[in-house]
C-alpha cells in the first residue's frame, strides 16, 4: 500500500493517539523529577526505561500527525517540572508509580489496538503494549525482589465443582451477606491498590500545590479514597479475607511543588478516570448486590469529583481541547 491510498485517521485512532501523546508528555515531565531525587540505584533501571519509552511514543506519534497534517497537542513540557525541586515522593513510590504506569498502559494500549483499523497504527499500538508489558515486568521484579509486592488476598482451593443452588448466592441488602467470590476479592484488591495511589498522589499535591483551590480540591480527593479503602478493607475483615498490610507511600516535608499545578490537576484527573474505569469492570463482575450497589456509587462520587477537577482546568484555560466531531448546526448557522 502506498503512502497516497493510505485511509485518513478514524475518530478512535485519534483519540488513542491523541491520549496517548498528551498523557506521555505528563510522564516525560514526572519521571524526570523521580530520576533527579531517586536514592536507591535498584529504581533507576525502571524509572530509565519508562522515560525512554514514553519518548519514543512522543516522536512516533508526533512524526505521524505531522505526516498527516493534524495539530500536535501541547501536552506538557520542561515548564512543567522544576529541575531544583526537592524530592517529594519515596522510592517506593517510584515503583509503585512505574507499576501503576504499566498496568493501566497494558488496559489502554490493548484496546486502543481493537479500536484500530489503519496497519500503521495497530502496529504501533502492539509495540507499545509490549514496551509498557517490559514495564510493568520490571517494576513487579524490583518490588518483588524488595518486598514491596502486594499480593492479592489468598483463599483455599474448592474441593470439588459445585453449582448453584440457592438464589442466596446473589446477595442481599440486609442481613448477612454470602461469602466473597475469588473474582470479587480481585477487584476489591485492585481497588484497594488504586486507592492508594491516588491517596498518596493526592496529599502529596495538596501538600505543595501553589494555588488555595487546588489544594483544597487535592485534600477532598484524598479524603474520598481515605474512606473508599476503609470500604474495601472492611469488606475483606467482614468475609474473614486477610488482606496484606498497605505500602509505604510516605511523603517528604517539602512544600516546594516539583510540577506545575496545571500538571498535577492532569495526574489526578487521569487516576480518577482509571478507578471509574476499574468501577466499572467490578460492577460486571460482582455478584453480589450490596458490592455491584457500592461501586455505582463510588463511581457516581468519583465522576463528580473529576467533572469538579474540570471545571478548575477549565476556569484556569488548562484544559486542552481533545479531537472532536464538527457542529453541523453551527456550521448551517454560519
Amino acid at each position: 500500500m502506498n503512502e497516497s491510498s493510505i485511509p485518513k485517521l478514524i475518530s478512535s485512532e485519534m483519540a488513542m493517539l491523541w491520549n496517548t501523546y498528551v498523557a506521555d508528555t505528563g510522564a516525560v515531565c514526572c519521571i524526570q523529577h523521580y530520576i533527579n531525587t531517586y536514592e536507591d540505584p535498584d529504581v533507576l533501571p525502571v524509572l530509565e526505561y519508562a522515560l525512554s519509552i514514553a519518548r519514543d511514543h512522543i516522536e512516533d506519534i508526533r512524526s505521524l500527525f505531522k505526516k498527516e497534517n493534524f495539530p500536535v497537542p501541547n501536552g506538557f513540557n520542561e515548564n512543567d517540572w522544576s529541575k531544583d525541586a526537592p524530592k517529594l515522593f519515596s522510592d517506593v513510590t517510584y515503583l509503585r508509580f512505574m507499576h501503576h504506569l504499566g498496568r493501566t498502559g497494558l488496559n489502554a494500549y490493548s484496546l486502543a489496538k481493537s479500536v484500530s483499523a489503519r496497519r500503521d497504527v495497530r502496529s504501533l499500538f502492539k509495540k507499545y503494549y509490549e514496551q509498557t508489558e517490559n514495564l510493568f515486568d520490571m517494576a513487579s521484579d524490583a518490588m518483588e525482589e524488595k518486598g514491596y509486592f502486594i499480593r492479592s488476598p489468598y483463599i483455599n482451593y474448592p474441593q470439588k465443582v459445585k453449582y448453584v443452588t440457592d438464589y442466596h448466592f446473589l446477595g442481599g441488602l440486609v442481613g448477612k451477606k454470602r461469602q466473597l467470590l475469588a473474582i470479587e476479592i480481585a477487584h476489591l484488591g485492585t481497588n484497594i491498590e488504586i486507592a492508594n495511589i491516588a491517596k498518596t498522589m493526592l496529599l502529596a499535591y495538596s501538600q505543595v500545590a501553589k494555588q488555595k483551590e487546588i489544594s483544597n480540591y487535592f485534600k477532598k480527593g484524598y479524603d474520598m479514597s481515605m474512606e473508599h479503602v476503609e470500604y474495601f478493607l472492611n469488606v475483606l475483615k467482614n468475609d474473614d479475607v486477610a488482606y496484606p498490610s498497605t505500602w509505604d507511600g510516605s511523603l517528604t516535608d517539602s512544600t516546594i511543588s516539583p510540577f506545575s499545578d496545571r500538571l498535577m490537576m492532569f495526574q489526578i484527573a487521569s487516576i480518577t478516570a482509571v478507578g471509574v474505569m476499574d468501577f466499572g469492570i467490578a460492577i460486571g463482575a460482582s455478584v453480589r448486590k450490596d458490592l455491584a450497589i457500592r461501586y455505582a456509587k463510588m463511581m457516581a462520587e468519583v465522576g463528580g469529583y473529576a467533572e469538579e477537577g474540570a471545571k478548575i482546568m477549565i476556569d484556569n484555560g488548562w484544559l486542552e481541547k481533545p479531537p472532536q466531531s464538527l457542529d453541523r448546526e453551527e456550521l448551517r448557522k454560519k
